[in-house]
């Protein structure tokens, strides 16, 4: 790309601009069919996992956060996966709820489930712990949120690289995942979100 197609996206009518435009929009289309997305429109390219969490954190939990809310994680999270939760419910007056793991370094989903209470607004689970390899039940852990009208993000940053992400059976209202660990480059990666959602998304950064 930078030997051959290097331009601005979205910016130029050149015969480069054109070229960088196509790969950049084609690289939306190849993370749709990689994930099983419905469509393109719900790929968010991003610089990586972290700036997909803060994006739904700022974007759309912050807006909906209020005194007595609460965000549920878990005890295996990555720091991508908590201090933005933190730093939102910090404004906000929310709090974070954290489910349990057990001596196997396993999430104790019964008590997830337990902890799926009216005031939680997002749930927030890693597909595998980037530490203890543990593979979570992510089908059932979105299933018990959508029974209860509580949206879900999934950081799929060590799940995609290794066995078939398909966020269409999951249901999961967000996916994040990132690029250096598929072979991409360093500072790319994606949100995966509902439209629905994107829609009623206001910008993050200007």
């Amino acid at each position: 790309f930078y030997r051959n197609s290097n331009a601005n996206v979205a910016r130029a009518v050149h015969t480069l601009g054109d070229e960088a435009t196509t790969a950049y929009e084609a690289s939306r289309d190849a993370l749709a069919r990689f994930v099983n997305a419905s469509s393109r429109d719900e790929i968010v390219l991003t610089s990586g996992t972290t700036q997909a969490i803060n994006l739904v954190a700022y974007s759309h939990a912050l807006p909906r956060l209020q005194p007595g809310d609460s965000i549920l994680l878990t005890q295996m999270e990555h720091h991508a996966n908590i201090v933005p939760w933190q730093l939102v419910c910090e404004r906000s007056g929310a709090t974070i709820k954290v489910a349990p793991i057990n001596e196997a370094g396993e999430l104790i989903v019964e008590r997830f489930i337990e902890l799926l209470t009216p005031e939680v607004k997002l749930a927030a689970v890693a597909h595998v712990s980037n530490v203890l390899g543990t593979i979570n039940p992510v089908e059932r852990i979105i299933d018990a949120a959508n029974s209860r009208g509580i949206p879900s993000l999934i950081d799929g940053s060590q799940a995609a690289p290794h066995f078939k992400v398909d966020v269409a059976a999951l249901g999961c209202d967000f996916y994040v995942l990132t690029g250096h660990k598929l072979f991409a480059p360093t500072g790319t990666g994606a949100l995966i979100a509902k439209r629905a959602h994107l829609d009623a998304m206001p910008p993050f950064m200007g």
